[in-house]
């Protein structure tokens, strides 16, 4: 087969870029039979090409416009003589003469459309909706997306197949060097309450700011750890309340921004966490909460869309969006030695569902059953 995968728009780093490069390596490692176009912008060294099999087409833009504009001009007529090509980050093209999968991470714009532009929830109102009836079969990576393309673009549940993604293999515990190595790297502390992800409102990190600052408070002038963020400013839906907050609370030198960090350093600033910290009013999946369990990282969440069918028991859940519920959760964990090693263990198990070839292999097999049946159907209807 000759498959075009368009995985345009990850070079930001985030949950699309981390399940989209886990997919592109896990499937490169597993098919060397079939010949592969991916449409990148910008160069990705860490796809290997080992049999020659994989081509990187590059659109050197990080404008998301200038993206999308090139695509819907350029690839209709590029892919005419390809068997399939796969949208591996939501967004898709018209005009396509060959079948189309398309993947969906969540449907958070139409959920929650007070979070966004209103440009973006026009388009997820009306083109994506269009993209999606076009396609052949629409990936989404949990049964709660699953359900949010059944209620909100009416989708009939055999277009639609769920697909969980999955995590990185340099994900697992990393050893006490190699910690103090990266934490000095980023100018972090020994202890350190962790956050992973877009900085932006869905993610209500004022929320996780004051209840830090509860457990400051109740802890007293013992208590030296720090509120880690790592992740990039998220321009379009931009928290703006976030460090009025923090200088509010007076915390400028307890709140650390790491910014967006390179894949093979993520791992040991996870490991190196003492809780990790999820107030997300949505998921579709929850990847960063993943991998902080596979690293034996205690994980802390508020179970919001696809969280607990993705964390299931491995989680300690606060059961709605409250600083003081959040802060409890975390002193808890604090405390409680042996709840933080039964925490820990059992995310170290969860985390075993997501470090298999598995989604690979699924894709791939989803891919061969598109392919052979658009074969079926051209036999039965020549032109």
């Amino acid at each position: 087969m000759r498959i075009a995968i368009d995985a345009l728009g990850i070079h930001s780093f985030g949950g699309g870029r981390t399940a989209t490069m886990t997919l592109l390596k896990g499937l490169f490692a597993v098919d060397d039979r079939n010949e592969y176009y991916v449409f990148l912008s910008q160069a990705e060294p860490s796809i290997k090409n080992r049999k020659g099999n994989i081509r990187q087409i590059i659109f050197p833009s990080k404008n998301r416009f200038l993206i999308r504009l090139w695509a819907q001009l350029t690839l209709p007529s590029k892919l005419k003589n390809f068997d399939l090509v796969h949208f591996a980050k939501n967004l898709g093209v018209f005009g396509l003469k060959i079948p189309s999968v398309v993947t969906i991470y969540d449907l958070t714009t139409l959920i929650h459309p007070e979070l966004f532009p209103k440009f973006d929830v026009w388009y997820w109102k009306n083109i994506e909706k269009r993209y999606l009836n076009n396609a052949s079969k629409v990936i989404a990576i949990s049964e709660t997306t699953a359900d949010d393309l059944k209620r909100h673009y009416n989708l009939p549940a055999d277009r639609i197949k769920v697909i969980y993604p999955s995590i990185d293999p340099c994900f697992y515990p990393i050893p006490p060097s190699d910690i103090a190595r990266i934490r000095e790297k980023y100018h972090l502390p020994e202890g350190y309450i962790l956050h992973v992800g877009r900085i932006d409102l869905k993610k209500k990190l004022p929320l996780l700011v004051e209840a830090y600052a509860i457990v400051k408070e109740k802890y007293g002038p013992s208590f030296t750890d720090r509120l880690v963020f790592v992740g990039e400013i998220y321009l379009k839906s931009k928290d703006e309340t976030l460090f009025p907050t923090i200088k509010r609370l007076g915390l400028t030198k307890d709140v650390i921004f790491a910014g967006g960090i390179p894949d093979d350093d993520l791992p040991a600033i996870m490991t190196g966490a003492k809780v990790f910290v999820s107030a997300s009013v949505h998921e579709g999946f929850g990847l960063a909460p993943i991998e902080a369990m596979a690293c034996g990282t205690p994980v802390i969440a508020y179970p919001a869309g696809a969280l607990r069918e993705a964390l299931g028991n491995a989680a300690l859940y606060v059961g709605t969006l409250d600083q003081e519920r959040m802060a409890n959760a975390i002193i808890k964990l604090y405390k409680e030695p042996d709840l933080r090693t039964d925490m820990s263990l059992k995310g170290l198990l969860r985390a075993q569902m997501y470090q298999s070839e598995r989604n690979s292999h699924q894709t791939l097999q989803l891919y061969e059953e598109i392919v052979h049946e658009n074969q079926r159907k051209s036999a039965f209807n020549p032109k």
